[in-house]
């Protein structure tokens, strides 16, 4: 490389022939000494700039160059113009299909239906499963699966491409349309083997995982239940009878009072006392029951 460099520059002063490859994200001394022997001098990890973008160059001028010389006891004048900029190649699906086999569970199908048509700085292309997104209904299983280059250490450069993602699995199905919010019964689901889009959710495998639990969304028939797509039923409803116990120094209190809203163990719940029609606070806890501690003279 050394000798390749020196045909690039002739005589003490350089004659400038291009820039420089650097693949890290800074441009150090050996940089320089590399294009300049002169700059030898100077230590191999001191930074001189930060590398460019890509595509971009970064260039020292004549006047620059004798600044840096100056400041760092280098005895010369006749510089000529230096610069630097990442090796950029174009993207392949070559590049994208061994990022995506490295991620993807070995039975999975891939299909690359198209890749970003842009040049990227060299590096290593990396395809997380975070960056898949769900088809489309009209895409017939085309999805979006965005990536990027790591270069230069730390830096990234956004890539994506387009593909076609099957993977074998067994798991839960609804049978019918199910209701955002409603109790999902056992008899509305069924276990199915079958080759679908790849999801980056975790599905749910067994009925027990799903029964009894509500959708927080609506799901047609047919689909798989993702198990990030299914909360716990709550507690109490609303307008369910709540016993409350209320303390306030050594008196305690019991009585039932109505929850506003629906709840789960943990949650802050509204309720009416309903000999008064009040409405107080408290947190829910298993049984279920609501513990009250209040200061003297208050009232519930």
């Amino acid at each position: 490389m050394i000798r390749l460099l020196s045909l690039l520059f002739s005589g003490a002063g350089l004659v400038f022939a291009g820039c420089l490859p650097i693949t890290e994200g800074r441009i150090l001394g050996r940089d320089l000494a590399m294009a300049d022997a002169r700059f030898a001098t100077l230590p191999a990890t001191m930074t001189v700039g930060f590398a460019p973008s890509p595509g971009v160059q970064r260039a020292y001028t004549a006047a620059d160059l004798k600044h840096m010389a100056r400041a760092n006891g280098i005895q010369a004048a006749d510089f000529s113009a230096i610069c630097f900029e990442l090796p950029m190649h174009r993207f392949a699906e070559a590049d994208a299909r061994t990022a995506m086999r490295s991620t993807l569970p070995p039975e999975a199908e891939l299909r690359i239906v198209e890749v970003a048509s842009l040049d990227v700085p060299a590096g290593a292309v990396e395809f997380p499963l975070e960056g898949i997104e769900p088809p489309a209904p009209s895409s017939h299983g085309v999805q979006l699966w965005r990536g990027f280059v790591r270069y230069a250490g730390t830096r990234r450069m956004s890539v994506w491409a387009r593909v076609d993602v099957a993977v074998r699995m067994t798991a839960v199905v609804t049978e019918r349309d199910l209701p955002q919010d409603a109790t999902i019964r056992a008899a509305s689901l069924r276990i199915e083997t079958t080759t679908r889009p790849f999801d980056r959710v975790a599905a749910a495998t067994r009925i027990e995982e799903v029964a009894g639990r509500m959708p927080k969304r609506a799901l047609k028939a047919g689909s798989v239940i993702p198990l990030n797509a299914l909360a716990d039923a709550p507690t109490v409803r609303q307008g369910d009878s709540v016993p409350v116990v209320v303390e306030s120094g050594l008196t305690r209190v019991r009585f039932d009072a109505i929850a506003e809203h629906a709840a789960r163990d943990g949650d802050m719940v509204e309720l009416k006392n309903p000999a008064n029609g009040k409405t107080f606070r408290g947190r829910l806890d298993p049984g279920p029951k609501v513990t009250v501690i209040i200061a003297g003279g208050q009232r519930l």
